[in-house]
């Protein structure tokens, strides 16, 4: 993971928020990066910055929601830029509200584009990067992926199976020199309160509101470029995992540290 000059990295979410600073951070590097976003505007205003800074990207409309757009990614990114050699399964919405009132429509959402999406990227490129035996996949979960309750709990849920699907895949695909690194953000400076506005409009009204995390992410956020740094020296480090708020190693382990009291007494 030294060289990254003149390779290629993929970034789904790059349109915005830590998408956006990934790409940033990526093609500061000397690598070419290809924007993914079911936002078109968004990725196009991505790649335009990469490129007025000297970079080299191309933007490419993708839902990951639908495994036949990210496939379309895959070829696109062969055609135009050449073997992915980073991957970032970055992309991410969220609806806030009570566990219980949560409707259908909420959960599929947050499923299909949290879970599912990382799921998708992971099946379509990691054949690429074991064919080649290097490279490395960053899958962003959450600190909401060891921390659940509130006004998160379903994309708490989402971003704790994220966790279980990136642990699964560093240990599959680290048989075959490829990296998997686990990203646990906390607050962030993102779009994420405004996703109501990505809601697929076609299945009905949802219960949850983006707009309920714009409380916790004022709450010592850092920018979606000081993510990327942190993020770019885990990848170096191939780190299982990378936090970005101390602050939360305290709630972390208290949490951990219950599970294990649970074992007290256990014969």
């Amino acid at each position: 993971m030294d060289d990254w000059h003149g390779k290629v990295a993929v970034v789904t979410g790059g349109g915005s928020g830590i998408g956006r600073g990934l790409c940033r951070a990526l093609a500061a590097e000397g690598m070419t990066v290809v924007v993914a976003d079911v936002d078109a505007a968004a990725g196009d205003a991505t790649a335009a910055l990469v490129e007025r800074a000297g970079g080299r990207a191309v933007a490419v409309p993708t839902d990951v929601r639908r495994r036949a757009d990210v496939e379309r990614l895959a070829e696109r990114t062969r055609a135009v830029a050449g073997p992915p050699f980073v991957v970032c399964a970055n992309a991410g919405v969220f609806v806030g509200g009570a566990l219980l009132d949560m409707t259908e429509s909420d959960w599929r959402w947050l499923v299909d584009v949290n879970l599912m999406g990382v799921v998708y990227t992971a099946q379509v490129f990691a054949p690429a990067l074991i064919a080649q035996r290097a490279g490395h996949l960053l899958v962003t979960a959450s600190v909401g992926g060891f921390l659940s309750g509130g006004l998160t709990p379903v994309y708490s849920t989402t971003k704790f199976a994220v966790v279980a699907v990136g642990e699964a895949l560093r240990m599959e695909l680290g048989t075959h020199g490829v990296g998997v690194t686990l990203l646990c953000p906390g607050s962030t400076e993102t779009n994420l309160p405004a996703a109501n506005r990505l809601r697929p409009p076609d299945w009905g009204p949802g219960a949850g509101d983006s707009e309920l995390l714009r409380p916790l992410l004022a709450m010592n956020p850092k920018t979606p470029d000081a993510i990327a740094q942190i993020a770019l020296k885990g990848l170096r480090a191939n780190a299982p995992y990378v936090f970005t708020h101390p602050e939360y190693r305290e709630y972390i382990g208290d949490r951990f540290a219950q599970v294990l009291k649970a074992f007290d007494g256990v014969e």
